[in-house]
């Protein structure tokens, strides 16, 4: 791992529901070629990790990339599925006050009811590919207005969702929400799965005001869905882009 006093270019927020654990951090020490750091959170109590009966001392000890600063390792019950798990780390990122220029929100992605799961888990993954995270630096770099970046397959627009009758842009559960969060929306654009990268101080700024685990304490337990009407934590999956794109931050696709 590097030694010193280096500020990260990436902070990369990990949720892992799934286990193969090993093999994620690999993943992220081959992927990632510019200093980094790892905050990963497993949930406790998964049918597979329970199965696969993971230790972190084993797995992690000794796994080693010129890019790593630190890895931070915490474990949470299933409690808003990856948005839950993502906001386990964002406070643990704010109590460390570790401040990085972007935050990378990923996690082990798996849809078994959607038609081509394995296609758009490709899509989402790929902003952290070798090849794409110079794209992704090189277009923050030449607009201060792009605040986030994801794949351009996985950005939506929720005035054009199939599930209108969901309602997630004129409930009164989006209505509470953006009222308490003062969120005045500009557009609907989204990152569906949740997997992007955004410029860090805007997520530190609205989270150091909203605390991530009293967020974390509304939503559903368990592998919700948003197939039979609005969840709470499917509106955090359009919320945590309109947060950002309410101050006048665009989204952008590679």
């Amino acid at each position: 791992m590097l030694k010193g006093k280096i500020k990260p270019i990436f902070s990369v927020f990990f949720h892992n529901y799934y286990g193969d654990d090993q093999n994620w951090f690999s993943f992220f020490a081959n992927e990632i070629n510019y200093p980094f750091q790892l905050f990963y959170n497993g949930v406790y109590g998964s049918y597979y990790r329970t199965r696969q009966n993971f230790n972190y001392t084993d797995n992690f000890a000794g796994t080693t990339t010129s890019s790593l600063i630190r890895a931070y390792v915490m474990n949470s019950p299933n409690k808003g599925k990856d948005i839950g798990g993502k906001l386990v780390l964002m406070d643990a990122y704010l109590r460390l006050g570790i401040q990085s220029d972007y935050i990378l929100l990923l996690h082990d992605k798996r849809s078994p009811y959607h038609t081509n799961n394995h296609q758009w888990k490709d899509d989402l993954f790929r902003i952290v590919k070798q090849g794409c995270l110079p794209q992704v630096l090189n277009i923050f770099d030449n607009n201060p207005k792009i605040g986030i970046v994801a794949s351009g397959n996985a950005i939506r627009n929720e005035i054009d969702n199939e599930q209108q009758s969901n309602a997630y842009t004129t409930s009164n559960l989006i209505k509470g929400l953006k009222n308490k969060y003062n969120i005045d929306l500009v557009n609907l654009q989204y990152v569906a799965g949740t997997m992007f990268c955004v410029r860090a101080p805007l997520f530190e700024e609205f989270f150091r005001i909203h605390l991530p685990l009293e967020i974390r304490s509304t939503l559903e337990s368990g592998n919700v869905t948003d197939h039979n009407g609005v969840t709470i934590t499917h509106a955090w999956e359009r919320l945590f882009c309109w947060l950002i794109t309410s101050r006048g931050y665009q989204i952008k696709g590679i």
